[in-house]
């Protein structure tokens, strides 16, 4: 009986709130004195103006600020990554082949493209630093994967230096080989020129290729995760637009009641702060383009860790008037920089941080009208001029 009660209760207290919220939202002018309709819309208006552009603007600045991220940090980034990687195979390959020579590799140095691929491994790991992209123990993971290049450099340099001797330098070749994979080649891998780095993901994924994969693999998990619809801006995206709705219904339902009380032929305030409202489709579709270019580059960032080779490379480079590789890395990162260019209206950068204060200021000039205009009649009603 008691919980019989207790629910009548809660639901008659549920009830008159909700009449409470309809008569301040969408209040009827049918039957309703001009004081009272004028002092509710004094108050819904405002509010919903608040709420609307303050629920929207922080929607959109949260997906313009994934969106930001993503072209800005992590992209750039996992193309670093991806660099670093092919790089250093490469080099790895065109140092054992050089030094198959022997004593001749010794005499000449190793080849253009094996200095060439080292240097930009050392570059492309200082870019993936730079970009921002990183936590602070991930930009230390990354320094420590600089020391090894350094150190991966230098038994190559021992093994050019011992080229004669076959057994030293096979096993210095061997040993920068393991700093680059923590398993083993297998028998399979060794005929090819750039043999893949095993799987290794339990505690002995130390080297440096495995070091690189975990931070390419973290980085792509972020991109993932930005590329989705967030609970908070999903729930800020609901409230705008049911807020909208009620705002522009309720800022046309006032004008003409003030034309047919008031006999006002246009409310030149009111209109004004309408205005922005035409804005919110344009930045709606801004958002969603944001949030489709942001999907698009999930398996983009995919294939730019786990579908790029070494051997793409290096015949992107032999032969570069055979036409782009889809699976290059310069292909791949076009793609992704050109996706999420065009997922964006340019025109509208930097408008999500005006978008809250454009609805306070809408809020002000319509609260600022509808509280002269019930002054005005309030004045008029005492004066005893109108009844």
């Amino acid at each position: 009986m008691r919980l019989l009660r207790g629910a009548r209760a809660v639901g008659a207290v549920a009830a008159e709130l909700a009449r409470r919220l309809r008569r301040y939202a969408w209040p009827s002018a049918a039957g309703r004195r001009n004081r009272g309709y004028l002092r509710d819309r004094l108050v819904a208006l405002p509010l919903l103006a608040v709420v609307a552009f303050g629920a929207f603007g922080w929607a959109d600045a949260d997906v313009r600020g994934d969106s930001a991220y993503v072209r800005d940090r992590l992209t750039p980034a996992l193309v670093g990554l991806a660099h670093t990687k092919a790089s250093l195979f490469i080099a790895q390959g065109e140092a054992e082949q050089n030094l198959a020579e022997g004593r001749a590799a010794e005499l000449s140095g190793l080849s253009e493209r094996y200095r060439t691929r080292v240097a930009r491994a050392t570059q492309s790991l200082n870019a993936v630093t730079r970009s921002g992209a990183l936590t602070v123990a991930e930009e230390q993971e990354l320094r420590v994967v600089s020391a090894l290049v350094v150190d991966y450099t230098g038994w190559i340099g021992r093994a050019q230096g011992d080229a004669a001797d076959p057994v030293l330098r096979a096993a210095e070749l061997t040993y920068a080989r393991s700093m680059l994979c923590s398993a083993p080649v297998a028998a399979a891998d060794k005929s090819d020129r750039y043999p893949p780095c095993p799987p290794t993901t339990d505690a002995g994924a130390t080297s440096i290729v495995d070091r690189v994969s975990g931070l390419e693999r973290r980085l792509r998990e972020r991109l993932a995760d930005r590329a989705g619809w967030g609970a908070g801006a999903l729930a800020a995206a609901v409230v705008s637009a049911i807020a909208f709705l009620l705002l522009a219904a309720g800022l046309w339902r006032t004008v003409s009641f003030l034309h047919h009380r008031f006999r006002i032929r246009l409310s030149v305030p009111l209109v004004a702060a309408a205005l922005p409202l035409l804005a919110v489709p344009l930045l709606t579709v801004d958002a969603l383009l944001a949030q489709h270019a942001q999907a698009a580059a999930v398996p983009v960032a995919y294939a730019l860790a786990e579908r790029t080779s070494p051997e793409t490379e290096t015949i992107t480079e032999e032969r570069p008037f055979d036409g782009p590789d889809p699976r290059a890395i310069e292909v791949l990162a076009d793609r992704l920089d050109v996706g999420l260019a065009e997922g964006r209206l340019a025109f509208l950068d930097g408008a999500a941080p005006f978008v809250f204060p454009t609805g306070l200021v809408a809020a002000g000039i319509i609260g600022a009208a509808l509280h002269t205009y019930r002054r005005e009649y309030l004045a008029v009603t005492r004066t005893g001029a109108v009844s």
